[in-house]
Formats: C-alpha cells, structure tokens, sequence
C-alpha cells in the first residue's frame, strides 16, 4: 500500500545474480522496457542507464566458471584407441555418427578434421569416414570417509561451467488509481545476453533474454526418436534438461506413437510439435508455456478502449483479406498404409467470410481428430482478418494473452487478443499493444 496523499508514479525493482552491478545504477537509470509475447518470440528486457563519469560499466562482460569444492579421490584410466571405418548411410549426421562412436553429438568436429570435411552438413551415403575412438582418460569417483570423524577425505575443485548472468524484473504503479493501492507486473527473469555502450555521452543498454543462452534450448541441434509419449511429456522432458520448468494449460494432450527431432533445437521442435497441434508456446520466467489459444481467447476481455479516450495516445487499424477470411476448412488425409480417407469440412457460419474454402492436408487419426484440426487452422488464418495497435497509458494488467474490446471504431469494434505488449517504464509509462481479432465460437 501507498499513502494516498502521494502522487501516482512508476517503481521499477531489479534484483541481479551472477554480475557485479554496477553502484547506484538504479539513480542513473534512462531507460528501460519489457516487451511480452505471446507466443513462439522470446520475452526480452532491457535497460539504459548513463555513465558520464565513466566508470559505470561494471562487470557486465567477464565471464568466470563457478567451482564446487568437494572432498573425493579419484581414480584415472586411460582407454585404448581405436580405429572404425565409418559408411555414411541414408539420413546419417556427423552429430548421430559422433553420439554413436564418441559418445557425444558435440564432438562432430572431430570427425571433421579427421576426413578434412569442409562442410560438416553435407555428407552423403557411400562416404567412409575414419573415426579415431579412445585415446580419453575417464575418471571413477571413490568417496572415502575419515572413520573417526564420519567425513570424506581428499579434496578437488571443480568447474561448474559459466554461471548465469540474471536480472529479476517487477514494476510497481504505486497509487495509481488515487485509492492506495499499489498494482505489481512481475516480468519475470531474464538472462543477460549483450552490453553495448555508445557516445559521447557515454550511454550503456544491457540487453536480456527469456529464453537462456547458456542452456542448449535454442543453440544445439539435435536429432532424437520421441516414441510413445504425449506432446506434455516431451514439453517436461525439454524443459528439465534445460534447467526450466514447465507450466501445461491445455484441457488437450496429443499422444505419439513416434516423432522425430531431426537436426533442430529442442526449441524448434517443441515450437513445430505445438503448431502442428494447434497449441501456443512461449517461453517467460524461466518457465516453459504450452496453452490453447482458443481456451485463452473465451476468457473475458479485461479493458474496454474507447475511441476518444485519454487512455489512448494513438492507434492503428488494419484489415486484410488476403489469405484470411475464408469461410470454411476442409481436412483430408489419406493413410498410405490402409488406403483410408478422413475428411471433414468446417463451416461456422456460411453468411461470413468471402466465401473461400481453406485446404488442409495433414494426418489426422480419426474424425474427431479432423473436427479439432479444421476448426484451429481456420482460427489461426481468420484471426488475422482484423489487427490492430495502440500506444496507451501504462497498465500493468496489459500483458500478452489476455483479451480487449475496442469500442467506437466502426467496423474494428471487435474483441482482440494482446499477441505483443511492449512495457516502455521511464519518462512515462506507456504500453505498445499489438492486437489480433478474437474468434468466438469456435
């Protein structure tokens, strides 16, 4: 609670772990902003501060591996090299061909230098490779303990690897609406991805990201057989190897008997598995989101914006009706095995839209299965009929997902989902909104 005496103003908190702030930062502060998504982009947040005596810039930039103490002896063993010929077969990749003989995808290079392949990404069936295995020492762990104190004995620093560079975000609107009470959008946490400083007078902008760099989410390749498992399943698997947790909102969870993860990121895949289901995924907080977009969409609007209203300090309409508007969705697939036909055709309401039917072939198992898939395609296409954007004053309720009305705009009097909200927190709060039409009823 705030006093109510006080005028109504913005409070920004940061919290920083892993990086030397620099002091005082919050009292040199310019800018900073927060921009949320909706689905498939990263939420980022960035801030800007100036640094006229220079020396402000802090530690932002060295990077130092964390060690762990721990108390252990050792026992080292040399394997024996050896030499296997390789033939690359059909689908083959120099990471599976590593992960196979190496033990790792990532030591592809190895194999590379070996053959004096100049192009890891192109190979072909027929070639032989030369693949050098052993020659590596490997290490056995052996706790031992002190039998008169129960401790264990012998000691060993150990790398842990890079450690994160975090910034924790939660904007406060204190008094806002005269009454006391304090508003909180919590932004989550971020991971401090680049610092770039220009001039004169010297002006530093620290740059974050939702999704982490120094987990392999978004930056390794990976080819993988996901069999029996549900798009949940493979969501939480992802998200725990990754150091992230996994928040499901969806009353429906697809099952596989078989997918495969060819050469993507664990995120691509993930994104490519969620679109193909129809599903919305975003990353925020370190937290992996996998929702309905239609269950998201049947929730109530949370503002009204009226045309003329101060609230709005500009907007912009738009209507296209090119590849959107159609009028039904067709779905039909034909099994290659059995020879089977399943198709469905969707029709809302035959008196909207221009009349054009949307064609949609992709293997569905059942009937059932096509009702669901004609009805999302036909959503994901007609959603972009009618878009909007509007500047309006600061409100930390306006964040990606949620849905408002616009009213006094004729034809664009319409319910809209919030698909990007970008936070601008200093010299006046204000929030850029980008919207997309609402489809109720299916």
């Amino acid at each position: 609670m705030s006093d109510k005496k006080l005028a109504r103003r913005v409070q920004l908190k940061l919290k920083f772990n892993g990086v030397d702030v620099p002091e005082n930062i919050s009292l040199h502060l310019t800018g900073a902003a927060y921009t949320d998504e909706e689905e498939d982009s990263t939420d980022d947040f960035q801030i800007e501060y100036e640094d006229r005596e220079n020396k402000l810039l802090g530690k932002w930039l060295e990077i130092t591996p964390t060690m762990e103490k721990s108390k252990r002896q050792v026992e080292k063993k040399v394997e024996d090299e050896e030499t296997v010929h390789y033939v690359v077969k059909r689908g083959d990749t120099l990471r599976a061909i590593a992960e196979e003989y190496l033990g790792s995808g990532e030591k592809y290079t190895q194999i590379a230098q070996e053959n004096n392949i100049k192009n890891p990404d192109l190979i072909y069936p027929g070639q032989v490779f030369r693949i050098t295995t052993g020659g590596e020492t490997s290490s056995i762990v052996k706790k031992s303990k002190d039998s008169r104190k129960g401790k264990e004995t012998g000691s060993s620093g150990i790398s842990s690897g890079a450690k994160q560079k975090l910034v924790s975000a939660v904007l406060v609107q204190k008094n806002w609406n005269g009454t006391g009470k304090d508003l909180t959008l919590d932004m989550g946490t971020f991971e401090i991805d680049s610092i770039d400083m220009s001039g004169p007078p010297d002006k530093v902008t620290v740059k974050s990201t939702s999704i982490p760099y120094t987990s392999r989410l978004r930056m390794e390749k990976k080819s993988k057989a996901w069999e029996n498992i549900t798009l949940k399943g493979i969501g939480q698997e992802i998200a725990g190897k990754n150091g992230l947790k996994l928040m499901y909102e969806a009353s429906d969870n697809p099952a596989y008997k078989r997918k495969e993860q060819v050469q993507v990121s664990d995120i691509k895949f993930l994104q490519n598995l969620c679109h193909a289901a129809g599903m919305a995924l975003k990353v925020t907080a370190l937290t992996i989101v996998i929702y309905d977009a239609a269950e998201y969409d049947k929730k109530p609007a949370i503002r009204t914006f009226q045309k003329g209203s101060s609230d709005i300090i500009s907007y912009q309409l738009g209507t296209s009706l090119t590849d959107t508007a159609y009028t039904s969705c067709h779905v039909s697939y034909t099994d290659p095995d059995s020879k089977e036909t399943i198709e469905y055709t969707y029709t809302p309401d035959s008196s909207t839209g221009t009349g054009q039917t949307l064609e949609i072939n992709e293997k569905v198992n059942s009937k059932a299965e096509a009702v669901r898939l004609a009805k999302k395609r036909l959503r994901e296409k007609n959603t972009q009929e009618y878009t909007a954007s509007l500047k309006v004053v600061g409100d930390v309720s306006l964040v990606a997902g949620i849905t408002v009305k616009l009213k006094g705009f004729q034809q664009f009097d319409k319910k809209y989902k919030v698909t990007q909200a970008k936070h601008n927190l200093l010299d006046g709060y204000t929030v850029d909104l980008s919207l997309k039409q609402v489809l109720e009823g299916y």
